[in-house]
C-alpha cells in the first residue's frame, strides 16, 4: 500500500510491521472485489497488469493464474517480498504510485484497489496511471462504499480519533468513497469511465485474536499505534467490533466496495 503523504519510507513505518499478518489475516477480505474486476476485465491471457499499491500480491496472482503478465508496486518494502515470494513469474518493485518508473502505454490493464486514498495527490496518481496504460487499454480504481454501506468505516473512525490532529491549514483530502467523486478524478482527457459496480466485501473472523491480528495489520492501526500505543489501539478496535460479534464469537462486518474501469481512448 502507498503512503498517505506519498513517501516510501513513512509506508515502511505504516505498513512493514505486519505484513504478514495483513498477508494472512486481512488481504483476502477484497477478495470478491478481485474476483469481480477479474471476470470483467477476461479474457486474461496475453494482457499486461500492473497493480499499483499491489500489497501482498494477492490480486496479481490471481491474474497471472488467468494467463496475465503481473507487475506490481508498492511503497512497503516488506508487502513486495511476500508478493514476490507468491508470484514467482510476475515482477514487483518498491515505489511511489504518484511517480510510476515505467514507460508511457506500457500496460494493457492497470489496477488500483483501496490505495489511491493513500496517495498524496489521488489525481496525480490517476494520471500516471493513465499514463502508462496503452490507448484501448483500462484503468481499474475500486474504494470502500460511503458509512452506510461499510460497517467496517466504524473501524477507521475510531482510528482517526488516535491519530495526530490535522493541522488547521491541510488541504482536505477527497472523499474517494463517494462514487461520484471517483468518477470525476478518472473523466479527464483521453477517458472514458463505466458507470460504478458495487461489490459486497465481508470482514469475518473466527474470533477477537483474528481479527486484532488483520485489524492491527493495517497503515492506519499502525499509525495510530505509533501515537497512541497498542495497547490502547487494540481495546478502541475490540470496542468498535463489538456490534459484529456473533453468538459463537466470530465476527462479521457487512461492507460494500464499488470500481470504476476506465478505457483509455
Amino acid at each position: 500500500m502507498d503512503a498517505a503523504d506519498g513517501s516510501p519510507g513513512r509506508a515502511d513505518t505504516d505498513w512493514d510491521t505486519r505484513a504478514r499478518d495483513w498477508a494472512e489475516a486481512q488481504e483476502q477480505t477484497i477478495l470478491p472485489l478481485s474476483l469481480a474486476v477479474l471476470d470483467e476485465l477476461g479474457p486474461w491471457p496475453g494482457q499486461s497488469l500492473l497493480d499499483l499499491g499491489c500489497g501482498a500480491g494477492q490480486f496479481a496472482r490471481l491474474a497471472s493464474d488467468r494467463g496475465a503478465l503481473v507487475h506490481g508496486l508498492d511503497a512497503s518494502a516488506a508487502l513486495i517480498d511476500i508478493a514476490r515470494t507468491r508470484n514467482s513469474m510476475g515482477r514487483f518493485q518498491v515505489g511511489d504510485m504518484e511517480h510510476l518508473p515505467f514507460p508511457e502505454a506500457e500496460f494493457s490493464v492497470v489496477t488500483a484497489f483501496n490505495s489511491l486514498h493513500f496517495a498524496r495527490s489521488p489525481a496525480r496518481a490517476v494520471a500516471e496511471a493513465t499514463r502508462v496504460t496503452r490507448p484501448g487499454g483500462r484503468v481499474v480504481a475500486a474504494t470502500w462504499g460511503p458509512l452506510t454501506e461499510c460497517d467496517a468505516m466504524a473501524y477507521f473512525l475510531d482510528l482517526g480519533g488516535l491519530l495526530p490532529a490535522t493541522p488547521l491549514d491541510a488541504v482536505p483530502a477527497p472523499d474517494l468513497s463517494d462514487p461520484d467523486t471517483l468518477r470525476v478524478m478518472l473523466s479527464g482527457d483521453g477517458l472514458a469511465p463505466s458507470p460504478w459496480r458495487t461489490v459486497p466485501c465481508q470482514w469475518e473472523y473466527d474470533d477477537l485474536e483474528t481479527a486484532l491480528r488483520g485489524l492491527l495489520s493495517t497503515g492506519p492501526a499502525a499509525r495510530a499505534i505509533s501515537h497512541s500505543g497498542q495497547k490502547r489501539v487494540a481495546s478502541t478496535i475490540t470496542e468498535s467490533i463489538a456490534p459484529y460479534r456473533r453468538t459463537d464469537g466470530s465476527y462479521i462486518l457487512h461492507n460494500t466496495c464499488f470500481y470504476v474501469t476506465v478505457t483509455r481512448v
